[in-house]
């Protein structure tokens, strides 16, 4: 008996130093520095190893992935865009805050594929961001209302029918709002889902754009019997009698870009504003 506890002493200092020579200490301090939610995913997986075992270790590691992918992919990334002063170039509101955005229109960016997954949230999304700008024009006493809600989709590598069902609701939604529904920088097979579906036709394919900037001069063009503000400078205006812009143009068959000039009023009025 006593050379067994005489021995536990060894056997423990084996363990511990097994154990030791597995915890990667410097990947730990490198994720808690740069991304803090892998590394609570890593602390799951090396407790859960450490107390229940290698294979329930691993298997708590590899369902905290799942479900991030899943989640991730159920409620994807979106923003408002804005115009950078002197650029035709829309960016996230929320990392430049210089953008400039326009009243009556809402301009927003899906950064993933739309599927059934995802379709309520990026309908919610969406409509949250169009109830927010009217609150902003209720607010500051403007007389303008949203007119347009321009959709880029230069981030969407495909879509689903569900999502085809969604958008054809969101349509028929913002049709009984007056609102006018627009899309930007679809890619083919997003297009040709929209022609089959007929989506194109009930939005209008004059309403689908190559760019973001083009979008944004057709519906300053179609309210330039309405007071536009702009914010921050009214000096910086988006377009002039030269700029064209381009309509994206599908048949059944193939998609291609069609280039219509704009006419532009000489007497067109854009002040300062915008919504936060």
């Amino acid at each position: 008996m006593t050379f067994v506890l005489q021995s536990l002493p060894t056997l423990a200092a084996i363990v511990i130093s097994g154990v030791v020579s597995l915890v990667d200490s410097d990947e730990a301090i490198y994720l808690w520095k740069v991304h803090k939610f892998d590394f609570g995913v890593w602390m799951f997986a090396f407790l859960g190893t450490l107390f229940l075992g290698v294979e329930l270790g691993l298997g708590i590691a590899v369902g905290l992935s799942l479900f991030l992918v899943i989640f991730e992919s159920a409620y994807p990334h979106t923003a408002i865009l804005g115009r950078l002063p002197g650029t035709t170039e829309y960016r996230n509101i929320k990392n430049y805050g210089q953008a400039e955005r326009y009243d009556g229109i809402v301009v927003v960016r899906v950064d993933a594929p739309i599927y059934f997954a995802n379709t309520q949230n990026f309908r919610d999304k969406v409509q949250k961001y169009v109830n927010k700008a009217k609150q902003s024009l209720e607010d500051r006493g403007s007389h303008t209302a949203v007119k347009f809600v321009i959709v880029e989709l230069s981030a969407v590598a495909h879509v689903d029918t569900s999502a085809l069902h969604s958008i054809q609701d969101m349509h028929k939604n913002y049709t009984n709002q007056k609102i006018q529904l627009c899309f930007t920088n679809p890619n083919v097979n997003v297009m040709a889902r929209l022609v089959s579906s007929g989506i194109a036709d009930e939005v209008g394919r004059d309403h689908i754009f190559v760019s973001t900037h083009d979008a944004v001069s057709y519906c300053l063009t179609a309210m330039d019997s309405v007071e536009i503000s702009m914010h921050p400078s009214s000096k910086d205006l988006l377009i002039t009698e030269e700029s064209p812009i381009l309509l994206l143009t599908v048949s059944k068959d193939d998609v291609a870009m069609n280039r219509a000039g704009s006419d532009l009023s000489d007497n067109q009025d854009i002040e300062g504003g915008g919504y936060e």
